[in-house]
């Protein structure tokens, strides 16, 4: 064992001595099965998905490139079709985006009423 992670005997507050191990220890822990290699593990697999999802956006959008002609409201333009269906997809994302940012934000804001029996904070 190296000095950095034998247990070290330090004095608590109380004047009571309790055993700590070095820096070095924690740090081998983390990365054997820890918390912190979990982590970056499925970080790493979502950068991966993510990865494959965007090249196979990519080539739906290049196979797809027939112009489309696209109405809204007063606007009228034309498009390739998977770039229409991108915007389409990224329009529905943000949708539901913004109404689960507003259910938690009620949910997070919601004070508990008199009626219930429970009173607010």
């Amino acid at each position: 064992m190296s000095a950095e992670s034998q247990p070290v005997t330090v004095p608590s507050s109380s004047g009571k001595h309790f055993l700590r191990r070095g820096h070095g220890d924690r740090d081998r822990q983390l990365h054997r099965g820890g918390r912190a290699a979990a982590w970056t593990a499925r970080a790493w697999i979502e950068v991966a998905v993510g990865a494959i999802l965007t090249v196979l956006l990519l080539i739906f959008i290049l196979q797809n490139t027939a112009k489309t002609e696209i109405s809204f409201l007063p606007w009228s333009f034309t498009l390739p079709l998977g770039v229409a269906l991108a915007f389409a997809a990224i329009g529905g994302i943000l949708v539901m985006g913004l109404a689960g940012g507003a259910r938690i934000w009620q949910l997070r804001h919601h004070t508990p009423t008199a009626k219930h029996g429970r009173t607010g904070t």
